[in-house]
This record gives C-alpha cells, structure tokens and sequence, in this order.
C-alpha cells in the first residue's frame, strides 16, 4: 500500500498500542511503599529472630544445668568449655557465626549423662569394665537427643555431644574415627574437655596445676588430640589461664562462702 500522508504505517500502530499498555500497567502499580512501615516490619522481624534464638539457647543451657544435677562434679565446668572453646575458635579464625555455634552449643557435650545412673556418675574410685562401657553410652545418648532437630545451633551440639570422645589417631569412641574425620567442634571440645578434666577436682581424682595440665596437653598431639590444635592453644596460653584463674577466683570465693554458711547452698 501506498504511503498516506497522516495515516500511521502498521509499525507506529503496534509500537503506539504497546505505549498504551504500557500505561496501563503503570497506572495500575500500588502507590510509593511506606518506608517507616517497611522498617517497623522489618524491626519486627529482627525482634523475633532474637526472641527465638536466645529461646534456643536458653534451652541449652538449661538442659546443660540438668546434666549437672546428675554429675555435681561439672559445677562450672560447662562454662568453662564455653569459653575455652570460643578461644580456639577465634584463634583459627572461625567466622563469627562458626564462633557463636560453638560457644552456645559446646556446653552440652556430656548431656547425655542425664541417662548414665547416679552410681557410676558419682562413684569415687575407679569404674569396673562394665561400668565404663555404661558411662561411653553418654555420648550415643546425647546424640539421639538432637539427630532429629533442624535448628543448627542443636545440631552443633549433637555433634559435639558424639564426637568428644574421639580422638585423632581413632582409639576413641563412639565410632573409632580419626583425624580430620571428626568434626572441628569435636576435635575442640575434645582438648578443652581434657584440660579442664585434669585441672579440676572431680570424685575420683585431685586437680592438677595450670602448668601440668598445659604441659600435659603438649603431649597428646597427633595421638589423642589434633595436633594443630594443641599448637594454637599453646599460642593461646595467656588467654587459656585468665580463664582457669578467673574461675579459680570464683571458686575460692563460693567454697569461702560456703564455709561461713554451710546451708547456703541448699
């Protein structure tokens, strides 16, 4: 056809009817988002985040304190893990968020005493065979307490709870793995739980020195504990004994008070 002079050519036609649509589509669009309105909701997300995780970790330790019921040797000890632990972490440049699991999940590690039976918890001297092989099963129970929950900070300490106990060259238990097999919060908790043991009193035993449960440590590297490990946390040694010294504190006081009024505790 022709050209018109006034007439749109077919092309001008389509172009102007997708303008129109265009239009129509813009016209329709909500009016300009609130801001303060989108910052409030938001605000209130983040409430409810933190409102949940420290619901978590709240049960944790909870949970942590009903273990101690069962074994009244551990007293402190839970916390004491915690911040040995966060240490490390640190140390070997965990990030952030690596750090925190650890820190609140650590603590549970023996959770699972809360099934061992009180006369071998507390017995004062050596366990028999069959004892310890009762005693070993903290670790299995502690697992299934948690193999089933998808919240990380809980799957951090079942983890943790069945892979204390090994050991780098795979002579621990449950499962007899070794080396970099076992997880990095386990190959941790494995040292500190270890140091803390050997400087404390428990039933069964006296507390060492700082000095010879540091030394100590030095020598299960590459057999018992990840040897890289046991070099960070000699590089971290000042740090390790304002900890120990900083609960020793607090324990001289509490036996102190104790002795002055001994039903305080009750």
């Amino acid at each position: 056809m022709a050209y018109i002079p006034g007439r749109k050519s077919r092309k001008a036609k389509e172009e102007s009817r997708k303008e129109k649509e265009q239009d129509k589509i813009i016209d329709s669009r909500p009016g300009d988002i609130d801001l303060l309105k989108l910052k409030k909701a938001y605000a209130d997300l983040e409430e409810t985040h933190r409102q949940i995780r420290e619901s978590h970790i709240e049960m944790i330790l909870k949970l942590a304190i009903a273990a101690e019921y069962k074994d009244p040797d551990t007293g402190n000890h839970i916390l004491r893990i915690s911040d040995y632990a966060t240490e490390i972490a640190r140390a070997i440049d965990m990030t952030e968020d690596q750090v925190e699991l650890l820190r609140y999940a650590s603590p549970m590690h023996d959770i699972g005493k809360i099934g061992i039976p009180d006369r071998i918890l507390q017995k004062p001297g050596k366990l028999t065979s069959e004892e310890w092989e009762i005693m070993k099963q903290h670790t299995l129970i502690g697992e299934r307490m948690f193999q089933s929950s998808k919240s990380p900070l809980l799957t951090a300490a079942g983890q943790i709870a069945i892979t204390h106990h090994e050991k780098f060259d795979g002579s621990g238990y449950s499962y007899g793995i070794k080396g970099e097999a076992i997880p990095i919060f386990g190959r941790i908790v494995a040292m500190v739980d270890v140091f803390d043991a050997i400087v404390s009193k428990r039933c069964y035993k006296e507390k060492w020195t700082f000095e010879e449960g540091f030394d100590y440590i030095q020598t299960l590297g590459g057999n018992h504990l990840d040897l890289e490990l046991v070099k960070i946390f000699r590089k971290i040694e000042k740090k390790v004994r304002r900890i120990y010294e900083a609960n020793q504190t607090i324990e001289s006081f509490v036996e102190g008070f104790n002795a002055i009024v001994p039903d305080a505790a009750i």
